[in-house]
C-alpha cells in the first residue's frame, strides 16, 4: 500500500517554567502556548489522495480455507449486501454463504480496526501485507467499493488504530501506537481526547458522551466521549462488546460466554455459551454475530442465548 505522506512539524505542546523577570519576546510565547493549552488539541491529518496499491490485480474473490484468517479482529455487516465482512490478520474477507468466504481485495494487510459507515463504505487501519506498499501504519484507509481497494485518508504512518467505531456522524478510534483516544468528524483531523490503555471499545447509539472499553482491570466507562474514564464494578471479564440499538449491550468472555446488559453497562445478565473463544462480536438488525478463534462465524437469533453457524472453513 502506497500513500504520500505531507510531513509537518509541530511546536511542542510543553509549557515552559516561568522565569523571574520574563522578556517581551518570552511573553508572546507564553500568550501563544497559553491558547493552545486553551484549545482542543487537534492532530492534523495528513491527506494522502493515493489510492493504495499492492503487487497484484486489486480483485482477488480468493476462497478461504482453514488458517487464512490468522485472527478475526472485527466484523461488521455491510447494509446494502447483507454480508458479513471480517478484518483479519491477512487482509478483509468477505462472507457468502456458511461455507464461502473469500477475500475481497489482494491487499494482505493485517487490519486492526474495522467499521462499515455505509453500503460498500468501509474504513478500516493495521499494517501493510507482505506484498503491499506503505509505511509501518496505515494510519486511516477508505474503500468505497466494499473493500475492493483503499485509499490513505489520514495519519498514514502514525496511527495504528486498534478498535475504529462510527457513530453520531464521527469516527471514534485507538491509536495502539501512542495510546491516544481520538475522534473526527471529517477523518482527516482528528481530536485527541485522551491518553489510556483498553481493547475493544463501544459507543452508545443514543449518546455520543458514553463510552464503554475493555480495561485491563475490566470495564471502562467515559461519560465525556472519551476524555475522561472511570472504572466499572463487579463486570466480567469481557473482550468483546457490542451495542444493540435498544439500548441493550451485549459481549462475550475469553471463554465464549455471552453477556447482556441493559443499564449501559453497571449489571450484567448470562445469556448463553458460544462454544469457543470469543473474537470480535457486532450486532446487526435483528441478529448477534461472533467470530470465534476457531474461524467460525456464530449468529444468535434471540438476543445471545442459543447459536447457529454462520459460516465454518472447510
Amino acid at each position: 500500500m502506497t500513500a504520500r505522506t505531507r510531513r509537518r512539524t509541530t511546536p511542542p505542546a510543553r509549557t515552559p517554567g516561568r522565569p523571574a523577570r520574563p522578556t517581551g519576546r518570552t511573553r508572546g510565547r507564553r500568550a501563544t502556548i497559553g491558547a493552545v493549552a486553551a484549545a482542543v488539541v487537534v492532530l492534523a491529518a495528513v491527506v494522502a489522495a493515493t489510492v493504495l496499491r499492492s503487487d497484484a490485480d486489486a480483485g482477488d474473490d480468493r476462497q478461504a480455507r482453514a488458517g487464512d484468517f490468522g485472527h478475526v479482529h472485527a466484523l461488521a455487516v455491510d447494509p446494502g449486501s447483507g454480508r458479513v465482512h471480517l478484518a483479519t490478520h491477512h487482509g478483509l474477507y468477505r462472507v457468502d454463504d456458511a461455507a464461502s468466504a473469500v477475500r475481497v481485495s489482494a491487499h494482505t494487510s493485517d487490519l486492526m480496526g474495522f467499521a462499515v459507515t455505509g453500503p460498500g463504505h468501509f474504513v478500516a487501519s493495521g499494517h501493510p501485507g507482505a506484498n503491499d506498499d506503505g509505511p509501518g501504519n496505515l494510519g486511516l484507509v477508505e474503500s468505497t467499493d466494499a473493500g475492493a481497494t483503499w485509499t490513505a485518508t489520514s495519519l498514514p504512518g502514525r496511527a495504528d488504530f486498534h478498535g475504529l467505531r462510527a457513530a453520531h456522524g464521527a469516527l471514534y478510534g485507538y491509536n495502539s501506537t501512542d495510546g491516544a483516544f481520538m475522534v473526527s468528524t471529517d477523518r482527516r483531523t482528528w481530536e485527541h481526547r485522551s491518553l489510556t490503555a483498553i481493547g475493544a471499545f463501544e459507543v452508545n447509539p443514543a449518546d455520543p458522551d458514553e463510552v464503554l472499553a475493555v480495561g485491563r482491570g475490566g470495564l471502562r466507562r467515559s461519560t465525556d466521549g472519551g476524555r475522561g474514564w472511570h472504572p466499572l464494578a463487579q463486570t466480567p471479564p469481557l473482550v468483546v462488546l457490542t451495542w444493540q440499538a435498544r439500548q441493550e449491550l451485549f459481549g462475550a468472555d475469553a471463554e465464549g460466554v455471552v453477556w447482556r446488559s441493559g443499564d449501559a453497562g453497571t449489571t450484567w445478565q448470562r445469556r448463553g455459551h458460544a462454544g469457543a473463544p470469543a473474537h470480535a462480536m457486532t450486532w446487526h438488525a435483528t441478529s448477534l454475530y461472533l467470530a470465534t478463534a476457531d474461524e467460525r462465524v456464530l449468529v444468535s437469533d434471540d438476543a445471545g442465548a442459543s447459536w447457529r453457524t454462520h459460516y465454518e472453513p472447510a
